[in-house]
């Protein structure tokens, strides 16, 4: 720590700083866990429940700070693990080289998944305003675009240059291949609602937009609670570390499962797309990486603080994500293998 004045101490954590002193064993973990006191992220309460352990401490600390978010709402979205400790993920292994006591990572992973297909909605939204349909799927991808991963449209444009080659190939050969199909596009798959003749109303006018919907009260729902996942995920800004601080952390260019798979029917490009992709995760043999993580400096308490606020901020639009997809038909939940 730099010299200069002394950092004020909580009132209630001053009677406990002591046991955070470095010794033999452990030294690292008391000093992330006496930190998190002075950052105001940690709880005297939690340390005095730990019996000293500061490994027991930390565990308590992540767990209380979860606690304040709606789980319920959230499994809507996601079936979800929080990691805390010097390997992002539960689930992987990585040898003590491969992980440095000065390196933490507070991370989010997926176990089971949402998929939503969009045609309904767009169906009860065009009723009211012709336009809603484009309004409400900008929304929803801007929202969620810096913080919560899902795979959608931008996912699969590889995916759908493969199977036309495919298609065009064996339409060239010749060969009679049975249920051979020229696969369908994005536009196909969005239906006539998200034409360049509907565009979306400008974020400026959502508010006029929401109070004008009278005669259809779901429909002022979805488009109330997408306009609030989007000014939600517009009040903290995503930081993500660059590629070489990638590269170190996830060495063997690991997969990484997303949140929701947002779809428009149950037979489209988007849904083909990923179940090829995940077959491909599996047969690759690597690790997964966490779709969503940030990581600390044990010895900085501002690295620590933004840490947690980015985990504060994450769960928020998590819980925001699931409001908005418990109004939508046609949600379902997924398990997913890593």
């Amino acid at each position: 720590m730099a010299p200069g004045a002394a950092l004020e101490i909580p009132r209630l954590a001053a009677e406990c700083l002591d046991s955070f002193r470095p010794q033999a064993a452990y030294s690292g973990a008391f000093t992330l866990a006496r930190n998190l006191l002075l950052a105001g992220i940690g709880s005297p309460d939690d340390w005095e429940r730990s019996n000293g352990d500061p490994v027991n401490f930390m565990l308590h600390t992540v767990k209380r700070t979860a606690a304040g978010f709606d789980q319920r709402v959230m499994d809507g979205v996601a079936h979800t693990n929080i990691v805390f400790g010097t390997y992002p993920s539960t689930s992987g292994w990585r040898e003590p080289e491969g992980q440095s006591p000065n390196r933490v990572f507070v991370a989010v992973e997926a176990t089971h998944i949402s998929i939503v297909y969009l045609r309904e909605t767009f169906e009860v939204l065009a009723k009211a305003d012709p336009r809603l349909p484009a309004t409400f799927y900008r929304m929803l991808l801007e929202g969620i675009s810096q913080w919560i991963l899902c795979y959608d449209e931008s996912a699969v444009e590889s995916y759908y240059e493969y199977r036309l080659e495919s298609y065009e190939e064996a339409k060239d050969s010749g060969e009679e291949e049975e249920g051979l199909e020229k696969p369908q596009t994005i536009d196909d798959a969005k239906g006539p609602w998200l034409t360049q003749k509907l565009k979306p109303w400008p974020t400026r006018h959502i508010s006029n937009v929401v109070s004008s919907i009278t005669q259809c009260p779901k429909a002022r729902r979805i488009v109330k609670a997408a306009a609030q996942l989007l000014r939600l995920s517009r009040k903290r800004k995503r930081r993500r570390p660059d590629w070489k601080v990638w590269d170190g952390c996830f060495p063997n260019g690991s997969y990484t499962i997303p949140f929701s798979i947002i779809a428009f029917h149950e037979q489209d490009l988007v849904c083909e797309a990923f179940q090829f992709d995940e077959q491909d995760w599996l047969n690759s043999g690597e690790e997964s990486s966490p779709a969503f993580f940030s990581i600390l400096d044990p010895s900085d308490i501002d690295s620590i603080t933004a840490a947690f606020d980015d985990l504060r901020h994450f769960l928020a639009m998590m819980e925001a994500l699931g409001r908005l997809f418990a109004l939508l038909p046609g949600a379902d939940l997924l398990e997913v293998e890593s």
